[in-house]
């Protein structure tokens, strides 16, 4: 891992670091939430295989970038085009994960001739149109604590940084493991992974609550533009086993975009889908073979 700042055009500071082949093609990773840049670690050795230069930044106020206060989705594609100026880059793919999905869609938006691709795995849905109905538990209840006891939710978000540096196989983490399926267990558990995930996790955390929950604040806000409008090839992957975000959101927004690619998993979660596919994913993105998933349409 190679850890950057540069100063953007508005006086803050953007963090990001870089995966992969460092003369390869440029892609831009979106993390999820809670997370941060070091959550791109775990596609490292595919994308240095296949040619991917992989550069993670932390969205603002996440990790080593500054606090930005009012920020919208929309904001996103003027701070993406100042980080790709800075590397170098006039041509990119773009991944996300989870939360760093609407983040792609925003991009494609915005930025269609600047794509060479745009991958979303398990990403997260626009909840002000489709509601929260299909989310985990978990999400759900924090999003009622974000709307009434904000308070309480930075309590939470605290508890779970001291949660998350324990033994995932011993109480309590190993409680919440059990939340997930049988996959997911199975991948978190492999050697090196949940510490990946942990740090990534404590790379938000550590900012403390007004910036975990202004992130989040986006998913829960107006986008700003309806999905619909995207005329840019959007590649979906998802698991059907996922707890997290469920599938059928994916199936929802995908059906609104003209170009969309589906390609589902039976057997995998939000974890194991994007850690066990990864090759097939990046592979995908660079139109080097076909994905091994089965494709829905």
């Amino acid at each position: 891992m190679s850890d950057h700042t540069f100063t953007l055009s508005n006086g803050l500071t953007l963090g990001y670091c870089e995966y992969g082949d460092p003369r390869g093609e440029v892609a831009f990773y979106f993390h999820g939430w809670p997370s941060s840049r070091s959550q791109g670690s775990l596609f490292h050795e595919h994308a240095k295989k296949h040619g991917m230069r992989l550069i993670c930044p932390d969205r603002p106020g996440i990790g080593l970038s500054d606090f930005q206060a009012g920020r919208t989705l929309s904001d996103w594609p003027v701070t993406l085009e100042e980080l790709a100026a800075h590397v170098g880059a006039d041509n990119y793919h773009v991944i996300g994960w989870s939360g760093g999905g609407p983040y792609v869609l925003v991009s494609a938006l915005q930025l269609h001739r600047r794509l060479l691709s745009a991958t979303i795995i398990c990403g997260a849905p626009p909840l002000k149109f489709l509601g929260d109905r299909q989310m985990f538990w978990l999400y759900r209840f924090m999003i009622q604590l974000r709307h009434f006891f904000p308070t309480i939710l930075g309590l939470v978000l605290y508890l779970g940084g001291l949660a998350a540096k324990g033994n995932p196989q011993k109480p309590p983490l190993r409680w919440l493991m059990k939340l997930l399926g049988v996959e997911d267990r199975r991948v978190l558990l492999l050697p090196g992974i949940f510490d990946v995930v942990r740090e990534a996790t404590l790379g938000a955390l550590d900012r403390g609550a007004r910036s975990v929950i202004a992130d989040a604040d986006i998913y829960l806000s107006e986008w700003g533009f309806e999905v619909s409008q995207i005329n840019f090839p959007i590649r979906f992957w998802h698991g059907k086993q996922d707890r997290n975000i469920a599938w059928t959101y994916t199936q929802q927004v995908a059906e609104l975009i003209a170009q969309a690619e589906t390609h589902w998993s039976e057997i995998d979660g939000h974890y194991s889908l994007p850690i066990t596919h990864s090759e097939q994913i990046i592979t995908a993105a660079l139109q080097k073979e076909a994905p091994a998933l089965t494709p829905a349409h």
